[in-house]
């Protein structure tokens, strides 16, 4: 998996972290002057006014991922994708992304053989002229894939609630905590919000999940207390 930053809203004149955006943007809410430690920013976030963060996106370049992977990823609905076409690329040859679970389970020569199998179904249905747009009907969703993605930090952040929390499946969590760890040296503050729902606020952490990982208590039990 590769997940690069290769763009983010910065502001004419004020070039790098894009809070200056967000801040410029959220002091007009109440006629105030930006501050240079995006203080007005930071109490729209703490007091859950998130719109203002909707000023300010980042574009990611995500390759090496798997098709089930991105199967997920476009159910978070602000954002914007361009995903390689399996309609109009030839996927002879693909490459894929092994479960870590066939892993432990020594099973990763068997699956490498599966996959080969469909690799040769592909291109035989190639061979006798199926166009590549039905052929792909064979593919698994262990088909690496590659895509650019646009969120606004709003949406970024939201994702990263479900994405980061522990139930979430490994590959996806993978890819968001690489996504976190690329804003961060620009946007730390993003990064820093970037975090599973059980931690929304690291202050008083509790697990909303029916079946949790033991990490925080449940909602009830802190009632309880």
């Amino acid at each position: 998996m590769t997940v690069e930053l290769i763009a983010y809203t910065q502001m004419p004149g004020f070039p790098g972290n894009p809070m200056a955006v967000v801040e410029q943007a959220a002091s007009v809410c109440y006629d105030s002057r930006p501050t240079e430690t995006y203080r007005i920013a930071n109490t729209c976030k703490a007091s859950g006014h998130t719109s203002v963060l909707e000023h300010i996106s980042f574009t990611f370049h995500i390759s090496c991922v798997s098709r089930a992977l991105l199967a997920q990823l476009t159910r978070h609905r602000h954002a914007s994708f361009s995903v390689r076409s399996q309609r109009y690329c030839s996927e002879w040859g693909f490459k894929h992304v092994t479960p870590k679970s066939v892993k432990v389970m020594g099973m990763e020569d068997a699956f490498e053989n599966r996959m080969s199998e469909i690799n040769c179904a592909y291109r035989w249905l190639q061979d006798e002229e199926v166009p590549s747009e039905d052929a792909r009907y064979v593919l698994p969703n262990a088909c690496c894939t590659e895509l650019y993605m646009t969120m606004n930090a709003r949406a970024l952040i939201e994702s990263s609630r479900q994405r980061l929390c522990s139930r979430a499946q490994w590959e996806i969590r993978g890819m968001f905590e690489a996504m976190r760890e690329a804003v961060r040296p620009v946007c730390p503050e993003v990064a820093d919000w970037m975090r599973p729902k059980c931690e929304d606020d690291p202050k008083h952490p509790f697990c909303p999940e029916s079946k949790g990982c033991g990490r925080h208590p449940k909602l009830e039990e802190v009632y309880k207390k």
